[in-house]
């Protein structure tokens, strides 16, 4: 696995593992479900340190690129298929060895690309961009996403804000280049401001299949817990095809927020099924005997190349 990180570089280390791991990917070195060497022996071939490889590798497990399985290691995720970008890499290593050709030294050549990096990045990094979802978290997780993949500065609001006041609703909108909105509340936000100029891009918020066939493995008439940061959210995640199981459930739906039904969730289910963005803070409110499944969501990698061609138009 070769990585190499470059100690005068802009981006943290933990970013250039992040990025290179992906690169190796896309190049077809690692391919789908083959193991990443661990956090402890990759931070010693690297010297660099484990919980920054750590760190790396659980967010791109998040990102749907890898898979931690406890007990057995980091993998590729299985049937993932990124964008290759080998031709991409041999434009770079012919520019390079022609660089080189002529008398350029590594670091000069590595010294114009930084320069140069800004002006790439310029045409959208200055657009103005607008998050809308139901929840802080995930507005909060789409603009973290949305900086780290692009570096372009967001703005968040919730669709609940825009909704409590439809002609103030507008003024989120004034000058704004695109709008990112989650998929299920892009009728809601039609409803909202029917005649927006702006151009939206819904994304599609997904969580790994193996949360979904946990579910359809239980049997008829268990009592089910599903949680996500507030009750709206909750309902509009949970009450999604993902999650009908296709079996007669008993099923309760509480947002963190609605304490109500959160005792309820406590005191009757058998299994939880809880959205990463409260699953510490539910397992401190779960009994022992109470099953846990972590549901994490993530961006899909076609809604994040969907924006990435919309920010370059």
């Amino acid at each position: 696995m070769l990585i190499a990180i470059q100690k005068k570089s802009p981006l943290s280390i933990r970013e250039q593992i992040k990025r290179q791991i992906r690169m190796l990917i896309e190049s077809g070195e690692f391919t789908s479900g083959q193991a990443l060497p661990s956090a402890r022996d990759l931070s010693a071939i690297l010297k660099v340190n484990r919980n920054t490889i750590t760190q790396a590798y659980k967010e791109l497990s998040s990102e749907g690129i890898l898979q931690i399985v406890i007990g057995s290691g980091t993998f590729v995720k299985e049937g993932l298929e990124l964008k290759t970008k080998k031709a991409l890499n041999q434009i770079f290593d012919e520019a390079i060895k022609n660089a080189k050709s002529n008398g350029f030294s590594t670091d000069e050549i590595a010294e114009l690309f930084l320069n140069r990096l800004p002006a790439l990045t310029a045409d959208y990094s200055m657009k103005r961009i607008l998050v809308v979802d139901c929840n802080d978290e995930v507005v909060s997780y789409l603009r973290n996403k949305l900086s780290e993949e692009f570096g372009i500065q967001t703005e968040g609001v919730l669709i609940q804000e825009l909704e409590m006041d439809r002609e103030a609703a507008l003024a989120f909108f004034e000058n704004k280049d695109l709008v990112i909105c989650g998929f299920n509340h892009l009728k809601e936000l039609r409803s909202v401001v029917p005649n927006l100029n702006v151009e939206v891009v819904a994304v599609l918020l997904q969580v790994d299949a193996r949360v979904i066939n946990a579910l359809t493995q239980l049997p008829e008439g268990t009592r089910v817990g599903y949680v996500c940061a507030n009750q709206r959210s909750t309902e509009t995640l949970y009450n999604s095809t993902y999650f009908s199981g296709g079996k007669e459930l008993r099923r309760i739906l509480a947002g963190y927020d609605n304490t109500k039904k959160l005792q309820r969730v406590v005191r009757e289910c058998d299994v939880i099924f809880v959205t990463n963005f409260v699953y510490d803070r539910m397992e401190k409110l779960a009994k022992p005997h109470q099953k846990l499944v972590n549901v994490n969501i993530t961006v899909d990698t076609s809604s994040m190349d969907l924006i990435r061609e919309r920010l370059y138009k």
